[in-house]
């Protein structure tokens, strides 16, 4: 099987928080409606990728972070622990040992925030695809060349036609 892009990818902290937390229902209407259809895509994008065999990475210093922001959205530490066994379970998860180096060079290049500039690091470092519903994180992965999904500007539709893999 043969596809346009690689056979992996980078979840930013982003997806996977959107993928357990529901929107706030104080936010704007607008706003909150953008942020239960980018929830519903996202769970379509995970069973896409279970599907499709994709090989997911994630970087170990965001698993941090995806904690943090969890319990600031009302999880419990056991959930959260529970979450994090989950996705060291599915996923690669990569220490920063190996990606260091380029998200240092990443840092001073582009000067993304701290947390994304491992994300971006490590699809440089897997040649990965990576998804995101961070804009600035989008956007500078963009202009280093990575392949990236910014969620929310995707609709489901084009988000599958990226993620099938074509036969030869």
């Amino acid at each position: 099987m043969t596809r346009n892009s690689t056979d992996s990818v980078v979840l930013d902290t982003t997806v996977i928080v959107k993928s357990i937390l529901k929107p706030p229902k104080h936010l704007p209407p607008h706003v909150y409606r953008r942020e239960v259809e980018t929830r519903r895509k996202i769970h379509a994008l995970l069973e896409i990728l279970e599907s499709q065999g994709y090989t997911v990475y994630f970087p170990r210093a965001g698993i941090i972070e995806v904690a943090a922001v969890l319990k600031r959205g009302g999880l419990s530490g056991q959930a959260i622990i529970g979450l994090v066994k989950s996705m060291e379970e599915t996923f690669i998860i990569v220490g920063e040992d190996i990606v260091y180096s380029k998200a240092f060079e990443i840092a001073l290049e582009r000067a993304p925030s701290g947390f994304d500039t491992y994300f971006i690091a490590l699809a440089t470092a897997t040649s990965s695809m990576l998804i995101t519903d961070d804009k600035p994180m989008a956007s500078h992965a963009k202009a280093l060349g990575i392949k990236t999904i910014l969620m929310r500007d995707n609709g489901l539709e084009q988000i599958r036609r990226k993620l099938t893999k074509q036969s030869k």
